[in-house]
């Protein structure tokens, strides 16, 4: 297994993946394009952590290849593009982000071939009185049959924030498996009275809940968990 550790102090050229890989990004003030190119056959695991970016982000997944990807971001912009264009190409992309400023995030996956597999989860905090947008388009092409879609994006509201979730399915034949779900709301006021019940300041429950709904879907070992978890904290105002 490979590990590559791509951040500011790197030049980002284009990353080819021609063994099974563990990929290290972090990337701070920045707009940069990154193409990430996975070969046949190849299983590819990301943990990104971004602050204040707006990057063009493609990756190209090519026959059985295999990706994750667990991204944890400040006032983020990104645009990511994936490509499915591999038979039995698999994807798992867990987005997270916690927003101050007016951001948009922009996520388009591309079926391109036959039995492809994408599960997209973006999530988001929004706080003080700032915008935050997920754009979100799933496109399956005529000729990618049994493919499966699935999107699940939410957005929390810790202020008086505007925010839009905008979730497309772009679908050109019926032998596939596709679907999408949109919340935007707060954190549920009973799961809060309960917490507070148990000694909790709301400021430490509103902690704990960030933590969990940025953290919970995340394939994190103990060491990444901590540090993950350390990013959150320090961010959090």
């Amino acid at each position: 297994m490979l590990t590559l550790t791509v951040d500011n102090k790197d030049k980002l050229d284009d990353i080819i993946i021609t063994e099974d890989t563990i990929l290290n990004i972090k990337l701070d003030n920045c707009s940069e394009e990154i193409n990430i190119d996975v070969m046949d056959n190849m299983c590819l695991e990301v943990f990104e952590i971004d602050d204040d970016t707006s990057n063009e982000i493609n990756y190209n997944l090519r026959s059985n290849a295999q990706v994750i990807v667990n991204k944890l971001a400040r006032d983020n912009s990104d645009v990511t593009t994936v490509n499915m264009s591999g038979e039995n190409a698999s994807i798992k992309y867990y987005s997270n982000m916690m927003n101050y400023r007016d951001n948009t995030y922009r996520f388009v996956v591309n079926h391109r071939a036959n039995y492809t597999n994408s599960e997209v989860y973006n999530h988001c905090v929004n706080f003080a009185d700032s915008e935050f947008k997920f754009l979100v388009d799933s496109n399956i092409d005529r000729e990618a049959i049994e493919c499966f879609s699935n999107q699940d994006n939410e957005i929390i509201d810790m202020g008086n924030g505007k925010n839009f979730i905008s979730p497309n399915l772009i679908v050109d034949n019926d032998l596939i498996n596709a679907n999408h779900s949109a919340y935007i709301g707060k954190f549920k006021k009973d799961v809060i009275f309960y917490l507070q019940s148990r000694g909790l300041t709301e400021i430490d429950c509103d902690l704990l809940l960030i933590k969990g709904f940025l953290l919970g879907k995340m394939n994190l070992d103990e060491k990444l968990l901590e540090e993950y978890t350390n990013f959150i904290i320090t961010n959090f105002k």
